[in-house]
């Protein structure tokens, strides 16, 4: 029998990344350009590419200075993350039933690759995951979604997600989605093929659409 994969989004439906996020962007963007941040349009844009969320919050600034703006972001980041992360309530637990039962499960993101590591091990969930795709050479959600297929060619796969992207990277893959309405915006999973409300009823989605 061949292995079955669960793809999981990483900020809103593994990892409650309001708990660093808001004081990091409040710290950079007073820092860099001498603004407030708008912390709903800051959440509004998490799981987004660098590009959408550099052009989201400074609308008027050049795309040159991108890369600087995001030094400055993974910086104070990494730093906040160390003070404040958590997982969504039943996430570990869910992760180690799938596991146990020989599930394959990798995370999705549109974060950089070394978020992605750094995230999953302050949570203490990375060695239930055996692939870690976060976004390279601008590269979207579903274009990592489908790298992950092409590599694996698993049996059967869903993806969960708590993003109107999430749900669209798993329909351009021909994959069935877990919509988590407990993330930022809960009405963008509206049309999932399940839709949960707690981390520990992922698993019972799983087994109805995957076995």
């Amino acid at each position: 029998m061949g292995k079955k994969l669960v793809a999981f989004d990483m900020d809103g439906t593994l990892n409650r990344i309001e708990l660093f996020i808001v004081p990091t962007f409040r710290e950079v963007l007073r820092r860099f350009a001498g603004r407030e941040s708008d912390d709903h349009l800051v959440m509004s844009l998490m799981g987004c590419v660098e590009k959408d969320i550099y052009q989201g919050v400074l609308p008027d600034y050049p795309l040159e200075r991108m890369d600087e703006f995001f030094q400055m972001v993974y910086e104070a980041e990494f730093r906040y993350i160390d003070q404040y992360h958590g997982a969504f309530d039943g996430i570990p637990e869910t992760l180690k039933k799938l596991y146990d039962e020989g599930y394959v499960l990798a995370v999705c993101s549109n974060g950089a690759p070394e978020y992605v590591r750094y995230i999953t091990k302050a949570l203490e969930i990375q060695q239930y995951f055996t692939y870690l795709k976060g976004s390279e050479n601008n590269s979207n959600k579903s274009q990592n979604l489908g790298a992950i297929l092409r590599e694996m060619r698993p049996e059967a796969a869903v993806m969960v997600g708590d993003r109107s992207h999430d749900m669209a990277a798993a329909r351009e893959n021909g994959l069935p989605f877990i919509g988590c309405r407990y993330g930022f915006l809960p009405q963008e999973v509206d049309g999932a093929d399940i839709c949960v409300e707690h981390g520990g009823e992922i698993y019972d989605a799983v087994k109805k659409l995957i076995g």
